[in-house]
């Protein structure tokens, strides 16, 4: 009888006792016909007790569903593939990401009003950059990034010097804290000038990570120490076609080609497209610089400066295509340059929002972008970049000309709260319970 007495630990003295009855009671005989009857039928009569005694097992009801859905959440089978050549982990694998990528858009939405409602205080601000600054750290999040780069003109200090910090911190870490711990390895033997070891280590790095702009910087400031001018520069170059928002490493490039190879109108350009996402950065010395070696670059500078001027009646030059489309990443790298582009055009938002530009000025500004944006006028070559952009300007165009109508102001609401609101009635139970599987696995090793 142990397994009577292990599915109803509590009555099992009843059952023996029953048992050492019957047995007394009866010859030797009848014992073995006694014990089985008991040992069938008392279990019987309790788990009928337990069903219809207990009003939360009742069919229907909720404890019902919860036991249900634990027992559907703990079956193998649902992971099993159905496609050939899938396999269970890669289906448990692409629901988390799935799961992921819908908190992570949720929470950097969230952010995103805060960031840009007028009633909205200062220490809520900070919160919101910072929970940007983990989602930018932690997924790598390009969402994220670029709404950091809008805040950096932010006319509040405190606000544009945190969204800065953030920055720092989102290019120069990784997402995996092994790398990071590496990393920090080669910056101690860097400090302690031992430059041949800290290189392997960066280099290892950057070859096991060739997707991350901060690798190749790291190699390239170890070609700088070890006097590799033309190392460095290539190093510095890569770092910014995988990272192209990182003004830190556009002026760092800047001086070297203005110091060590004399090019003045690369470096001048460089410190412009720096200055244009950071504002605040320090690199007036190194521009006056240059313009007392190239005047002609002070002339370009200030007419580029009058161009890009913010105004209601048109936008600036930086956001029309025709300052894009030469550029070598509009055709070989087009998802780089539309993270480009997105940063200039957060800025340029976060301006018109603070100016408070009625419905009739947004409308026009946004025809503008739209219309010469259209992927149709341009070369087959741009199609990938260019509707990358148009797309994304007739998206923003609807939800900024519906906040902007006074009288829908109270009505209007989010396209994307709504989605999130539908996602989380929609919460998968069964991708939360593989994932504590998951995580108990690896816990366990």
């Amino acid at each position: 009888m142990a397994s009577e007495a292990n599915v109803f630990p509590s009555h099992a003295f009843l059952i023996r006792s029953l048992e050492n009855r019957w047995v007394s009671s009866s010859g030797g005989s009848s014992h073995c016909s006694g014990r089985r009857f008991i040992g069938y039928v008392i279990p019987v009569l309790l788990m009928l007790q337990w069903v219809f005694c207990c009003p939360e097992t009742r069919p229907g009801s909720p404890r019902v569903t919860h036991l249900r859905r634990s027992l559907d959440s703990k079956n193998p089978y649902q992971y099993m593939p159905t496609e050939p050549g899938k396999s269970s982990d890669q289906i448990g694998y692409e629901q988390l990401c799935t799961r992921w990528n819908r908190e992570e858009a949720e929470a950097v939405q969230r952010c995103k009003r805060t960031l840009q409602s007028d009633e909205t205080t200062r220490e809520a601000k900070v919160l919101a950059l910072n929970e940007l600054e983990y989602w930018a750290m932690r997924r790598g999040g390009y969402d994220a990034e670029v709404i950091l780069i809008g805040m950096l003109k932010d006319p509040d200090k405190e606000v544009s010097g945190q969204a800065h910090i953030s920055l720092k911190k989102t290019w120069a870490a990784h997402f995996n804290m092994w790398i990071n711990n590496r990393v920090d390895r080669g910056r101690l033997l860097m400090s302690e000038n031992k430059l041949e070891e800290a290189f392997e280590i960066f280099d290892k790095v950057a070859y096991e990570n060739p997707l991350w702009g901060e690798g190749y910087h790291l190699r390239a400031k170890c070609w700088n120490a070890m006097k590799e001018v033309d190392k460095t520069i290539e190093d510095l170059q890569r770092a910014l076609e995988f990272c192209p928002n990182n003004y830190l490493v556009m002026v760092e490039l800047g001086i070297t080609l203005m110091d060590r190879k004399k090019e003045y109108v690369q470096a001048a350009n460089l410190f412009k497209r720096a200055l244009d996402l950071c504002p605040f950065l320090p690199v007036e010395g190194f521009l006056r610089d240059l313009f007392k070696k190239v005047p002609s670059l002070k002339e370009d500078w200030e007419a580029e400066k009058k161009a890009n001027e913010f105004s209601l009646t048109e936008p600036p030059a930086r956001l029309l295509p025709h300052t894009w489309v030469e550029r070598f990443e509009a055709t070989e790298r087009p998802n780089q340059a539309f993270l480009r582009v997105g940063a200039e055009l957060e800025q340029w938002f976060a301006e018109v929002r603070r100016r408070k530009a009625d419905a009739a000025t947004q409308r026009k500004l946004w025809s503008v972008l739209v219309i010469k944006w259209d992927p149709d006028k341009w070369p087959k070559k741009l199609r990938s970049f260019t509707t990358q952009v148009h797309e994304a300007l007739k998206a923003r165009r609807e939800r900024e000309l519906a906040k902007a109508k006074p009288e829908a102001i109270e009505e209007w609401k989010d396209k994307d709260e709504e989605e999130f609101e539908e996602a989380q009635n929609e919460y998968d139970e069964e991708a939360v319970a593989f994932l504590k599987r998951l995580r108990a696995q690896r816990t366990s090793r």
